[in-house]
């Protein structure tokens, strides 16, 4: 099964919590607690996503957190007559820009020292993006199932400040013209952009997920939660009991999302409603007195973390990105101790950033506002100039040897004409009438007709069965997340079941089927448990039988080897370390042991099955070049047109040869 598109990116820090430090004119301790639940949920859903697989839902509550913050601050100050657009937003620098822009240079420091041409200038143009507070915006344009995975972008956290900054932006200024207005105006301007910003984001959670997830209009209605209780819209709670009620259910509604949802889960919309509501009980709870949930938050190491929450959010992603990609190396192989370390040292930067960087440049006395003003233009002008100049050099390709940066070039492989992408391989929302049936199911008389079915592995090897297979009709059907399992289950790309049909029935009947060949992404298939192993071979088991029962000869081909990471990245590096093994030692040895209980699995059941790893590998060593300079993936997984032409060379050549025995 492919790697799903997270549309909102899922998988990565996309789901990450937002600053919300803001200026109270009664300290909370207890806000600080629940700033460390939101922190801390990202945190290890990111780090280790199996154990809290909801904690993305740390930036919902982030989100109402600022809002009510940023609202109390300004309702109040309006009621008095003392609101200052200008003050405002020196408060904002102050609190936001200098630890974020420490990250930003850290990061970029980095990138200059390692990166290859092609990820040096991507960086640039999401640090750009970040410098102008618009990577909510950046990444939704640039997502793409192709695209660098997000595991591996160290700017990509900051789509939810560009959020948060957007909504500082807009927020205060019509607050402000509506309060000119009339209070009236003011509050049913914030309730009526609340519900409108409610129905959007259910709606688009399902309709546009992608952009539902990054923009602002789709997420203000959290903020705005946020709003409605600083306007005091809800009445205090007075006892005790009350209180305890309202907090103790906050926590729940906080807790379950975490639980319960999945990285797969339709996102925001109302699967974000509970985290959200869960956050403002417990806010509202504490504007009249305490709790027992209060008390809890309001602990030292609730305290601390959520002091340092901000800090740690900006490091620990960059920190995260940087070890996949081999930037920031780790000395182990314990998945485990890898974790730890992880976790470890972003908590370290964290508190460094926290103690040396937001609290001195808080202070006032310590840093003037003409110095900060003039500091951070400084350094906005030095990152600007330096994510154009990545943008316009291509990244500075003359860091690195010529041979490496030509093989690097593949990490920007164009594959939508290979894939055929948007007609024969759909992507995971578009819906199957989008299949052109034209196109992707050619009908020449007299030839034999033979079926690719399954995911974007499917759409990657067509195009060389198609040239190995040059006597035959070679139709095409593919879409993202589409594994050829029989009976579908969730999570899959919207068209998956029609596809399935379309192979399984309609053809059958409509036309002489040679072969179909079955393939997909298997080893993202792969399950915890042997009953969970059972399940998904006997839906693999039943499509293969239900072809065959029509008459139509299935193939299952394995799964193909797969790097840990990007393999022209991984090439490039080798040659411009001078190790030529340096992409051998990427393997992922899981591969070959799928490909083995797949091998036992299809002979014990009569299923006709190709193993790829046995074609493209010798051993435990694998083809990394399907020509000279070209390399056989252009990412850890996926054939370039050069490499499906190769790998669809050696699968005619093994099947003839198979048959050719079974005959005998």
């Amino acid at each position: 099964m492919d790697q799903l598109v997270k549309p909102a990116g899922r998988n990565a820090a996309e789901r990450g919590p937002a600053a919300a430090h803001d200026v109270q004119e009664r300290w909370r301790a207890d806000i600080d607690g629940l700033r460390a639940i939101a922190v801390v949920s990202v945190v290890v859903f990111h780090v280790a996503q199996s154990f809290l697989p909801g904690g993305y839902v740390g930036v919902d509550i982030f989100f109402v957190i600022s809002g009510y913050l940023i609202s109390r601050n300004i309702v109040r100050k309006l009621e008095d007559g003392s609101f200052k657009l200008l003050t405002f937003y020196e408060h904002r620098i102050r609190r936001i820009f200098p630890a974020y822009a420490a990250v930003l240079l850290a990061v970029l420091i980095l990138v200059l020292i390692h990166d290859l041409p092609p990820d040096a200038h991507a960086f640039g143009k999401a640090l750009m993006a970040a410098i102008l507070s618009v990577t909510n915006i950046y990444f939704w344009f640039t997502t793409d199932y192709f695209a660098q995975p997000s595991e591996e972008l160290p700017l990509l956290h900051t789509w939810s400040l560009s959020v948060e900054e957007q909504f500082y932006l807009l927020f205060p200024t019509l607050a402000l013209l509506a309060w000119w207005a009339g209070r009236r105006w003011f509050r049913s301007g914030v309730m009526a952009v609340f519900a409108i910003s409610l129905a959007a984001s259910a709606y688009g959670a399902f309709a546009y997920p992608t952009a539902t997830f990054y923009l602002l209009p789709t997420r203000a209605w959290e903020l705005l939660l946020g709003t409605l209780l600083a306007m005091r819209l809800v009445p205090p709670l007075r006892s005790d009991a009350s209180r305890n009620l309202a907090a103790g259910a906050g926590l729940v509604l906080l807790g379950a999302p975490m639980i319960l949802l999945t990285a797969y889960s339709p996102f925001p919309g109302l699967a974000a409603v509970p985290p959200c509501l869960g956050a403002a009980l417990i806010l509202h709870a504490g504007e009249s007195g305490t709790s027992r949930v209060a008390r809890l938050l309001s602990t030292r190491p609730f305290v601390f973390v959520g002091l340092i929450s901000y800090s740690l959010y900006l490091w620990h992603w960059p920190v995260l990105a940087l070890h996949r990609i081999g930037t920031l190396p780790l000395p182990t192989d314990s998945k485990m101790i890898e974790r730890g370390l992880i976790l470890v040292l972003s908590f370290v930067l964290g508190t460094a950033s926290w103690w040396f960087i937001e609290r001195p440049t808080r202070n006032r006395k310590l840093v003037p506002t003409p110095m900060l003003l003039a500091g951070s233009g400084v350094v906005a002008l030095g990152l600007t100039a330096a994510s154009a100049v990545l943008i316009f050099t291509g990244g500075l390709p003359s860091r690195f040897k010529p041979e490496a940066t030509a093989i690097a070039q593949y990490l920007s492989y164009d594959q939508t004409a290979q894939f055929r992408e948007g007609r024969c391989f759909l992507t995971l929302n578009q819906p199957f009438a989008a299949f052109d049936r034209a196109a992707c199911l050619p009908d020449e008389p007299g030839r034999p007709n033979h079926v690719i079915m399954g995911d974007s592995h499917a759409a990657a090897l067509a195009s060389g069965l198609r040239e190995a297979l040059p006597d035959a009709n070679l139709l095409q059907v593919s879409g993202v997340a589409c594994p050829p399992l029989l009976p579908q289950q969730p999570p899959i790309g919207r068209s998956c079941p029609e596809l399935l049909d379309l192979v399984t029935e309609e053809l059958p009947k409509t036309r002489s089927i040679d072969t179909v060949w079955l393939t997909a992404r298997w080893n993202a298939s792969r399950l915890d448990t042997i009953a969970g192993w059972s399940d998904w071979l006997q839906r693999m088991k039943q499509v293969a039988e239900r072809l065959e029962a029509r008459g139509v000869k299935a193939v299952v081909l394995g799964p193909s080897h797969e790097f840990r990471s990007a393999l022209p990245r991984l090439l490039a590096e080798g040659l411009e370390r001078g190790d030529p093994d340096h992409a051998q030692k990427a393997l992922l040895p899981a591969v070959f042991e799928l490909d083995d209980m797949m091998s036992r699995y299809a002979q014990a059941n009569g299923i006709r099955y190709v193993s790829m790893v046995k074609l493209l590998c010798e051993g435990r060593r694998c083809l990394e070049y399907a020509a000279p300079g070209v390399p056989i993936f252009f990412d850890s997984n996926h054939f370039t047109a050069a490499g499906a032409k190769l790998a669809a060379e050696r699968i005619r050549a093994s099947v003839a040869q198979s048959e050719t025995s079974r005959r005998r």
